[in-house]
């Protein structure tokens, strides 16, 4: 039995709220993403910073996806209320003028916001949509192009990869970079426009085979054009030899995942199932994207980039489908969509790639060779040739240095450790996360990561830390040591280093997320470090007698010197 209009309207009116919550839910996700951004930019992982990064992204899919449902759900009562307000208005004068005006501009407009044709309301919708990722893109390609501030966090974060990766984390990326690799590309297109076609979505078949080729060639063009080069090899497990900017592995992904998607959730009546799908495409891309920064191949904004040119591809692909689902303006008239049988292609990829990625990537440890420029002696008239202050994740000074140390690394790792002190492990996630549970807690974890700081963009080589009397991770003594770049003629290293005393947790920055609150007298953590490794004061004028914040925005306050120690 066919549906009366008044069902029709009145399931329109279901399905579109539905979407319009889902709207809802996606802004204010995005607004507290940009806090949870704002805040990681500081603390905690980089790795739970770049996810943060990328779900920012994501939801702007999930918004413009349940915008262009909510408008396509509801045509019949959409056009009962424009049918409406336009007969209201053809009794106005005024209106009934520009109604009747032949002026070019004016019919143009006319024709964009009319329901009655594909070209009109429909195309106009999707074409907005589809320009708003586009210009944050152009935005993008003009900070990267003219160095602008994402330059520094791009560089720090690829600097900052090597410390924080692990055995099991490398092999899990490289079996996610492969999902979206030529391989995984060709598999997955080949496939997909098999099921259609044997499906007879010939339509759908044709356009995910365009799609598949559109979007490469469109990446090849603009990698060109752009030619940025590729991060530092010594930072990148993985070779690749063609541009960097933007990242074709996530442009891929977000464009052929997400038409996958898109035709399993027009597929299902599920809203569990509709569900579950587009929580899995995201956090494909997303995961895909992470991959290519933590493999060392792409900068973040390479990333990000490729995010907002494949949002805006596939915008314009769904927006397609959805006119040519309802209007019969092709030849074949109205197309018809996929099949649930779809979703064994996806599947296939997923298990080729978990599979073939020990053949495909093969991850090398990278060779680090530092260079030093020589420095005849480090005393008063030298010693403003070191770099000075640290920084945060997004470049923003912290405090100045209070060490600086003349010997080997082996040196200096002897000389802590037999002193009481304990090297911190390496910042990777499990780390992370377990330092946090462990602080929460109030117990120890004795070599518990610090939060990285920069300095001359680059991490602290080594950093060590020493329990108080309390034994629990709340408190604790600890610096964080660089190379500072030069060397003594014989070839002797000059380390600077920073230290502070952690007196307890916070909930510090826009999301109140936890870390350490510091003691703001570093100048007596560097009197007591001098004190533990029994070595005398010798003390260097670094900069003027000053206050400041940290990352966390907690205050400091120093003399401005430095203690010098000579490990030989």
């Amino acid at each position: 039995m066919t549906e009366s209009t008044p069902q029709r309207m009145a399931a329109g009116k279901t399905n579109a709220g539905r979407y319009v919550r889902g709207a809802v839910i996606a802004v204010v996700l995005l607004v507290v993403n940009v806090y949870v951004v704002k805040s990681l930019s500081i603390f905690v992982s980089p790795v739970l910073f770049l996810f943060a990064i990328f779900l920012e992204g994501t939801l702007l899919g999930v918004l413009a996806y349940t915008i262009i449902r909510a408008l396509a759900e509801p045509e019949t009562v959409l056009r009962s209320l424009l049918v409406s307000m336009w007969g209201g208005l053809e009794s106005n004068e005024y209106a009934e003028r520009l109604r009747q005006s032949r002026r070019p501009v004016l019919v143009w407009a006319r024709r964009r916001l009319t329901l009655h044709s594909p070209r009109g309301l429909p195309l106009t919708v999707t074409v907005v949509i589809a320009a708003v990722p586009l210009v944050n893109f152009a935005g993008v390609l003009l900070s990267v192009g003219g160095g602008g501030p994402f330059s520094g966090v791009d560089q720090r974060i690829l600097n900052l990869m090597p410390v924080v990766r692990s055995d099991g984390e490398t092999s899990f990326f490289s079996a996610v970079t492969v999902l979206a690799s030529g391989q995984s590309v060709l598999l997955l297109t080949a496939g997909a426009v098999a099921v259609l076609w044997w499906k007879r979505r010939r339509a759908a078949a044709w356009l995910f085979a365009v799609a598949a080729a559109g979007q490469e060639a469109l990446t090849f063009a603009v990698k060109l054009l752009v030619g940025r080069l590729r991060p530092d090899a010594a930072l990148s497990l993985i070779s690749e030899d063609s541009f960097s900017f933007p990242s074709g592995h996530t442009v891929r992904a977000t464009v052929l995942f997400g038409l996958l998607a898109y035709l399993l959730v027009r597929t299902y009546r599920s809203a569990a199932a509709r569900a579950v799908t587009v929580v899995l495409y995201a956090a494909a891309v997303v995961l895909v994207g992470l991959s290519r920064v933590y493999l060392g191949v792409h900068y973040p904004t390479d990333v990000w980039a490729g995010i907002l040119l494949g949002s805006s591809l596939l915008v314009l692909l769904i927006g397609f489908l959805e006119i040519a689902s309802r209007y019969a303006f092709l030849r074949s008239g109205r197309i018809r969509l996929a099949n649930k049988v779809v979703v064994a292609v996806p599947a296939v990829v997923v298990v080729f790639s978990v599979l073939a990625f020990p053949a495909l990537v093969h991850p090398a440890t990278p060779v680090v060779r530092p260079t030093a420029a020589t420095l005849s002696t480090v005393d008063e008239s030298t010693v403003h040739n070191l770099p000075t202050y640290s920084e945060t994740l997004t470049g923003g000074r912290m405090e100045p240095i209070s060490f600086i140390y003349i010997g080997s690394e082996d040196q200096i790792i002897s000389t802590f450790t037999s002193h009481g002190w304990t090297r911190a492990d390496r910042s990777t996630a499990a780390n992370t996360l377990r330092a946090l549970a462990v602080g929460f807690q109030g117990s120890q974890y004795a070599s518990a990561p610090v939060t990285p700081s920069f300095l001359n963009s680059q991490p602290e080589d080594v950093a060590f830390e020493q329990a108080t009397a309390a034994q629990s991770l709340r408190e604790r003594h600890h610096t964080r040591l660089w190379r500072s770049g030069y060397a003594l003629p014989d070839g002797t290293p000059v380390w600077v280093a920073t230290a502070s005393f952690d007196d307890g947790i916070e909930f510090a920055g826009a999301a109140k997320l936890p870390t350490h609150h510091i003691d703001p007298d570093i100048d007596a953590e560097r009197a007591y470090i001098v004190g533990s490794l029994g070595y005398p004061a010798r003390l260097l004028t670094v900069t003027h007698p000053e206050g400041g914040q940290n990352a966390s925005g907690d205050t400091y306050y120093t003399d401005g010197k430095a203690q010098l120690i000579d490990l030989r």
